[in-house]
């Protein structure tokens, strides 16, 4: 019975939607993720300051391109990694792609 009441795999959407780009292939490379981990996570901790971890983000997003994908798909695709503890539980709690642009992704993350 619980196989039958555990979500599947293709039920489990992100809570981005991610805008197509025109790169045929890309990968981002775990090393990028770990440059993202090591020098800008953010629990969520009332200590830690939103407005700072967006600026650092944006610091260490703006230092990387993939050919054939515009700055803001790649700050999609790249945000989640910064977040974590109580931060990647709020954006996993989102509904389904209805977090559409950066721009709607920093008012919510901002008014959290």
């Amino acid at each position: 019975m619980g196989y039958y009441m555990a979500p599947r795999l293709a039920d489990i959407q992100s809570p981005i939607l991610h805008p197509p780009v025109a790169a045929n292939y890309f990968k981002i490379k775990p090393a990028l993720v770990t440059i993202i981990q090591n020098n800008a996570l953010f629990h969520g901790l009332p200590s830690e300051s939103s407005r700072e971890h967006v600026q650092r983000f944006l610091e260490l997003a703006g230092s990387l391109k993939i050919n054939g994908m515009p700055a803001e798909a790649l700050q999609l695709r790249l945000f989640p990694y910064s977040l974590a503890g109580k931060a990647i539980q709020w954006l996993n709690n989102r509904p389904p792609r209805s977090i559409t642009s950066w721009d709607d992704l920093l008012n919510k993350f901002m008014t959290r």
